[in-house]
Parts: C-alpha cells; structure tokens; sequence
C-alpha cells in the first residue's frame, strides 16, 4: 500500500532515494539499535545522499531545499521501516543545524553547521527540567554573569542522545523569571559542552524502542563565555520558537509514516492471513478501521506539510506556531491509531517482536506525550487559533 502522490520531480527523486536506502536497513537492524547499537552505516548513508542538509542552506554544506522536503525525507524512511529516524533527525540536525541556521552567528554556523551536516558531529538539547516540564518559563537552572563569563547551575531530564553529544544546546536563565519583564524573557541558549565534568548524567530506564538514550542532567558550576550564547541574551524562548515548530514537525512526519509502515504491515497480514475459510481482510470488523486510519494519516500528512511550506515561506511565526500545533496533534493521534489498528489485525503476533508491530505501537505513543503532549496542543489551539480563555 502506498500513498497517492502528487509530487515534482524533485520530490519523486527523494522519495525513491530514500526507498534505495532504506532496502538496505530490515528490522533486525532497527531492532539491534533499539538495544544499544549505533546506526553509523545508516547515518553516513543519509550524510552521503545530502539528507542530513536537506533544509540547511547551501553555503553550509546543504541541500538548500526546505522543511516540507525534511518532512517528506523522515515520513518515507519511517513508512519503509527505519524506526526511530525521526528523533535522530530532530536531536542531531534540528536541534543542531536548523537551530544554529536560524539564530546562530556567523562563526557559530561556519563551525559547526558542515559538520552536522556531514554527519561528523552529534547534538544534544536540554531544555525540559523535572520541575518545569511544559512549563519552560520557569525553569530553574541558572546562569549568573561573572565578569564576562556565566555560571551555569541546575538541571535538565530526559535529553535525548547526550552521552554521544559533541556538543548541547542549553537553555538557562540569566534574568531569575520575578525580576523579568515578562515571564518569557530572561532566558539564554547557550552552547556548550555535554562531556564536561561539571554536567554530570544518569540514564533513565525507559521503556519505549527509541534510537536515543534519555538521561537527566545535573549542572555544578559550569563555566560559559559570552560567544557560546546563541541568538540574544534573554531572547531564548523567542529563539526556540524556530526550533520547537520544526521539533514537532519532523517528529510529525515520523508519526505519520510509522503509521503507513504499520497499516501496510496489517493489510499484508490480512490478505494472507485465512480463517474461517477465507483470509481475514475480507471482513468489515478489519475493512473498515484500516480504511479509516489510512484516511487519517491522509488528512494529518496534509497538515504536516502545508505547516512545512509556512515555515519555508516565512509566514508570520505565530500563524505557523498554530497550524505546527494543529498538524502535530492530529499527526501524532493518527499515527498511533493507525498502530493499534495494525496491532489488532495481527491479534495475538501483533505482540511478537516478530512482526514489529508492537515497537510501532509503542513508538507512536510516545507521539502523542512527546514534543507538546496533546492536550497541550489543544490547549494552545483553544487559546490563540479560537480565542477562548487561557486555561492554564
């Protein structure tokens, strides 16, 4: 199953570039990498094909193309199998090189961005804190100025990839949030070095197949200087707003080709799989759900890129903030949907790592927690796309 496409040349040209590659990756390998392995042949596959550049410019090593090609490159490996692409196209090429691309200086691009986009440097983030959450204004980690340079003290959870990092983006306050103009102002991104010995990590036992280990941090007087900060002092929220709308889309299209991956798996099975004299798929106790997820993950993908072509065109960072938000709830429901349903139409093998169906289910639910769980979503939409009453 496949999905009806309308596409440019240049779109056909990804989507069966990414096929090629994907051919040579099958689930044991996603499997070996879900318990530890690293994916290195298949990440310098997408360095060598310029996947990793596809939406940084091109006097940084890019491709030049935009997010929507970005989103179409990580929904089609996700639909042809390479779980977990998405969180390490969002750990290392979002969080690193589509952030520093927007609100880096010019040294800052020119060091790093190449690398990134050769697939020599990883990347880490760290912005949620165990007492903050969604609440990011209020984080407590705090970087103090000390004649020209800044102390960083607090703590970061469940930042993904760190322990590989070459380098992290860090978010701490320079202005405590009660002395700030607004409770948004006041926090600085900072680079900085996660294998430092004042950042100290402990993995946390998660039970969800994810290519990334997830730890909490500790930070005990790490020492900044003035050009590690990205963007303007005090301006880091603001500046997260261009990274956090790519975050959820690209984490997006994931949902949404794990979805597809996970409906062909189930039709496949249903058309082979014969009971009562017949195969199963015959029936409309399985007809009709699998229908349905497939015209949900129709629909979702629309979303997903129509918010990609705003980002690329430069629309007004609100309007983009509102349809990212819309399309990231609707993707990662319909992502996880379409994995039940793929699960219950295998009945009992659907639990069998066998068919790796399970993993999908698993992997999608994490969508709809993980980046802005969905009632946040529907939260902000309620807000600032209906004008109803704030409710938290």
């Amino acid at each position: 199953m496949k999905f009806n496409f309308v596409e440019s040349d240049e779109h056909k040209m990804i989507r069966e570039t990414v096929e090629q590659i994907a051919d040579d990756y099958e689930d044991e390998y996603w499997q070996e990498v879900e318990q530890g392995a690293e994916p290195t042949e298949f990440w310098n596959d997408c360095a060598d094909a310029g996947f990793l550049g596809t939406a940084i410019d091109e006097e940084y090593g890019g491709e030049g193309m935009g997010l929507e090609e970005f989103a179409m490159v990580t929904e089609e490996f996700s639909a042809n199998g390479c779980l977990g692409v998405e969180m390490l196209f969002v750990v290392n090429v979002v969080f690193g090189a589509v952030t520093l691309q927007a609100n880096g200086s010019e040294e800052q691009k020119e060091e790093y961005i190449p690398g990134i986009v050769d697939g020599d440097l990883n990347w880490a983030m760290a912005l949620t804190e165990p007492n903050a959450g969604h609440n990011a204004p209020e984080m407590e980690t705090i970087a103090e100025e000390d004649d020209g340079e800044y102390v960083i003290n607090g703590s970061k959870q469940w930042i993904s990839g760190v322990e590989k990092a070459d380098k992290m983006l860090l978010a701490a306050r320079t202005t405590p949030v009660e002395e700030a103009s607004k409770r948004t102002m006041g926090v600085t991104l900072f680079l900085v070095d996660p294998q430092d010995s004042n950042i100290e990590r402990r993995e946390l036992d998660v039970g969800i197949p994810t290519p990334e280990k997830q730890f909490e941090l500790s930070i005990d007087n790490y020492v900044a200087q003035e050009e590690d900060i990205v963007g303007t002092k005090g301006m880091g929220i603001y500046h997260l707003f261009d990274t956090l709308n790519p975050e959820r889309l690209i984490g997006s299209s994931g949902a949404i080709g794990i979805g597809r991956c996970a409906l062909d798996r189930a039709i496949d099975y249903a058309n082979n799989r014969e009971v009562f004299d017949g195969p199963i798929g015959q029936y409309q106790g399985l007809q009709h759900p699998i229908a349905e997820a497939y015209s949900e993950l129709h629909g979702s993908r629309e979303l997903v890129r129509k918010a990609a072509r705003m980002q690329d065109e430069d629309y007004d960072p609100r309007e983009v903030a509102e349809v990212s938000n819309m399309a990231k709830l609707r993707a990662s429901e319909a992502g996880h949907e379409a994995c039940d349903v793929a699960l219950q139409t295998h009945g009992g093998n659907g639990f069998s790592r066998e068919y790796a169906v399970i993993e999908m289910w698993k992997g999608t639910r994490l969508a709809k927690t993980a980046p802005g769980s969905s009632e946040m979503m529907k939260n902000f939409i309620a807000e600032h796309t209906l004008d109803m009453p704030r409710s938290y």
